[in-house]
């Protein structure tokens, strides 16, 4: 400890030029976060930026004059530690946050094992709403494939607040944002939605809440910012009304343009029993055949056995004359593009967008008996505008009920005349103190987005995508080199 009685310490102590320069940087840094930040937290960071450079009162370095050379560098490695994780912990809160596309939601704008750099600055950070979280991790520690627990402590709980940001989410943005269903998490199945599952077993199964809580086990309960994060494109904004109308969306009336890149299924029929179209085919194109098992499912399948007479009967068309087989039907994710390439080859006899009447309703949003809407047949809806108010009757409480009680707090109640209770107080109305969002997959006949779980909250909006700093083929494993450090604004 001889090395540290001789460092002079207090007020007279005198400073180098280089120590006064870097108190005078970082002070001013500091000063500027409280600025941004809005709040005056950040400046009792100031008294310990005079003390390392100037005043040295607390011995921040103390573990150096340890006479053991093996505890003094366990002391040096945990210094690394403790800093290192300080360092990312400001980053990935108020900066930039690494993701990666685990799906195929948003093919083939974004590819599933593409890495990306989020900024958060771009729409504002938020001020952390669970504070004591270890960096890295969303919300469980998971090492080697071994869950070892939750990152983050549940209290203390801070509210929302958003920090000023270069722009507002605009429409067409690629968006990553907490997913708004992940609230609830089953602890046995933790990548499945459990509200789709709950609709699922207590809706079209009918079991009992008893039941359903036998049947999933227990479940976990995250804070907004500790939920999965997912990333979809912005398709409508607070206060505007969206429609799709056999698969064209539409935003106050008018079509929206759709993503260069949009995908959706086709049926492509060969022109012979034995024109059958390989895989090799189907992997010239970038169509996954056989996805990896867990997070990727293939892009194309064949159809076959009642599936296929059902489909036949469907679209009215035979098999073939003389050998009485039905040529080979697949059912395919292209882009408008690569169906024309389809369409091109000399053994297809033709390709459509699979009809609509042959895709499924179940479980679209609100989930509700009052509303029939479909994936590609939806609407009209209104998108919830912070101060704006809607009346609250049994159409309205369908399609906002979540919005006002779980995304807002409250509590909402009907009573047997039909009226409602807000809070415990009669009520007509709500006004929304949120904006809301409605966010989309390129690819859209395999994407669970907003047409499945809703409106996005404001206070569920993490950032957006700079660019891309790895792409990895989740099929095969090898580098896509042609999308390094390309930029994701303006797909």
């Amino acid at each position: 400890m001889a090395n540290e009685q001789k460092i002079e310490r207090g007020f007279h102590r005198p400073m180098t030029l280089g120590d006064k320069i870097k108190c005078v940087l970082w002070s001013v840094a500091v000063v500027l976060f409280a600025v941004w930040m809005s709040s005056g937290w950040p400046l009792v960071l100031l008294p310990f930026v005079a003390d390392v450079y100037w005043t040295k009162f607390i011995p921040w370095d103390w573990w150096k004059g340890i006479k053991n050379g093996f505890v003094r560098e366990i002391f040096s490695w945990l210094d690394a530690i403790v800093f290192a994780i300080v360092a990312v912990w400001v980053l990935q809160n108020f900066f930039f946050q690494n993701f990666t596309i685990p799906t195929t939601s948003l093919e083939k704008t974004m590819l599933a094992g593409d890495y990306l750099l989020v900024s958060k600055y771009d729409y504002g950070p938020r001020v952390p709403m669970t504070p004591l979280a270890l960096p890295v991790f969303q919300h469980t520690i998971e090492v080697g494939g071994i869950r070892l627990g939750k990152s983050y402590l549940d209290h203390p709980q801070v509210p929302y607040r958003r920090m000023p940001g270069l722009s507002e989410v605009k429409r067409g943005d690629i968006v990553v944002f907490n997913y708004p269903a992940g609230d609830s998490v089953l602890a046995d199945y933790p990548d499945q939605d459990y509200y789709l599952v709950r609709n699922q077993l207590m809706g079209h199964q009918r079991m009992s809440r008893r039941q359903f809580e036998a049947a999933v086990g227990p479940v976990i309960v995250r804070p907004v910012d500790r939920r999965e994060n997912y990333v979809k494109r912005c398709i409508g904004l607070p206060g505007e009304t969206l429609q799709i109308i056999d698969r064209q969306v539409y935003i106050n009336g008018e079509a929206m343009q759709n993503p260069s890149e949009l995908q959706q299924m086709y049926l492509v029929y060969t022109n012979s029993p034995s024109a059958e179209i390989h895989n090799s085919v189907w992997k010239k194109l970038g169509i996954y055949t056989k996805g990896n098992g867990t997070t990727l499912s293939p892009d194309v399948a064949e159809i076959t056995g009642e599936n296929l007479l059902f489909i036949a009967g469907s679209l009215e068309f035979e098999p073939d004359s003389v050998t009485g087989k039905f040529n080979h039907l697949y059912r395919v994710n292209l882009t408008a593009a690569k169906a024309a390439q389809v369409a091109a080859r000399p053994d297809v006899a033709w390709i459509v967008l699979e009809p609509l009447k042959l895709q499924s309703g179940a479980d679209v949003f609100p989930a509700h008996p009052l509303f029939h809407w479909k994936t590609n047949n939806f609407g009209p809806l209104w998108i919830p505008k912070a101060g704006e108010t809607v009346e609250l009757n049994d159409e309205n409480v369908a399609l906002y009920g979540r919005c006002i009680t779980t995304y807002e707090g409250n509590t909402l109640a009907k009573n047997p005349d039909g009226t409602y209770e807000l809070n415990g107080a009669s009520a007509t109305n709500y006004t929304f103190r949120m904006d809301y969002y409605w966010m989309m997959g390129d690819n859209r006949d395999n994407s669970l987005d907003s047409r499945y779980w809703g409106f996005v909250p404001e206070d569920h909006i993490v950032g957006t995508p700079l660019f891309i700093w790895i792409s990895i083929d989740q099929e095969t494993g090898e580098w896509r080199w042609d999308r390094l450090l390309k930029r994701v604004k303006g797909l």
